[in-house]
């Protein structure tokens, strides 16, 4: 019997900035899923980033990868929901980059083996210069194309733009306003100043990822989530309890139920702890 989910992201709340999960969480968590609970890991990153930090969890879980447009059940890999794009969007996503110094980049998701596909002449050229150095540094395989229409695959996970946040926040309301798709920002933590948008189905989101799995065991275990970003508010909207780490900003730390020490003081241990308290009464 499942005592409840537990849903975490990873950025800045396992992990601190670009650091692997600390010694004492993985122990912690493998604690936490032997006692009776479903990890679920919520992310936007793709499978082969989020595998750097999670490869040493050696039990069970849940994986939602740009932010839940694909769900897998670990370590199998088996697909458990699939919410992808295809090529109707591509006239709105140029509409909402126009004028702007950045594109927005195609990430073909984990059963298109990751690829992403980017259009090089349509970027600012220090902006280029950053997502370029950028992916060599998470080692993805980004292919340049001249145009999008020829693309070989049918549908896609998600489009991600990079920028700076004035930039960005106009394409999010662009996108927004005329399309039906979910884009929200995030602070990218390998550069400071820098953002990252990701645009996604509909249907998508991190507290659809929640939803998906609340109804998979019938909708009644309580669920704690813990993030520390604006993409983790549609996941805490959907929380019984909601641990924000300390290094959030404002608006977040306004919804928490429990404030955690930072990642990098392994707070998410007392975090789970306090909240699991709240919900014994």
């Amino acid at each position: 019997m499942l005592k409840g989910i537990i849903a975490l992201d990873i950025d800045g709340t396992l992990t601190a900035e670009k650091a692997a999960i600390p010694a004492d969480v993985v122990a912690y968590l493998h604690h936490l899923q032997q006692d009776g609970w479903l990890l679920v890991f919520i992310t936007g990153r793709t499978f082969q980033w989020a595998q750097q930090s999670l490869h040493v969890l050696k039990f069970p879980y849940d994986l939602a990868i740009q932010n839940g447009a694909l769900i897998l059940a670990m370590p199998s890999r088996k697909i458990l929901i699939k919410r992808y794009l295809d090529k109707s969007i591509f006239p709105m996503m140029d509409q909402a980059c126009e004028g702007e110094p950045t594109d927005y980049v195609i990430f073909s998701g984990f059963d298109h083996q990751d690829i992403c596909y980017y259009r090089s002449h349509r970027f600012d050229p220090q902006l280029l210069k950053y997502v370029q150095s950028r992916r060599s540094l998470l080692i993805e395989n980004w292919i340049d194309v001249p145009s999008y229409d020829q693309l070989p695959i049918p549908d896609f996970a998600s489009v991600k733009s990079f920028g700076a946040l004035q930039s960005l926040q106009r394409i999010s309301q662009r996108i927004e306003a005329h399309t039906p798709l979910h884009a929200p920002l995030v602070k990218d933590p390998f550069k400071e100043g820098y953002y990252v948008l990701q645009a996604s189905h509909p249907h998508v989101s991190k507290g659809e990822s929640v939803k998906a799995l609340k109804e998979k065991f019938g909708g009644h275990l309580p669920v704690i989530a813990a993030g520390d970003d604006e993409n983790d508010r549609t996941m805490f909207e959907e929380a019984d309890i909601v641990v924000v780490m300390e290094t959030a900003e404002a608006p977040i730390l306004e919804l928490a139920d429990v404030v955690a020490s930072s990642a990098a003081k392994s707070g998410l241990i007392q975090g789970l702890q306090e909240a699991q308290e709240r919900l014994n009464g």
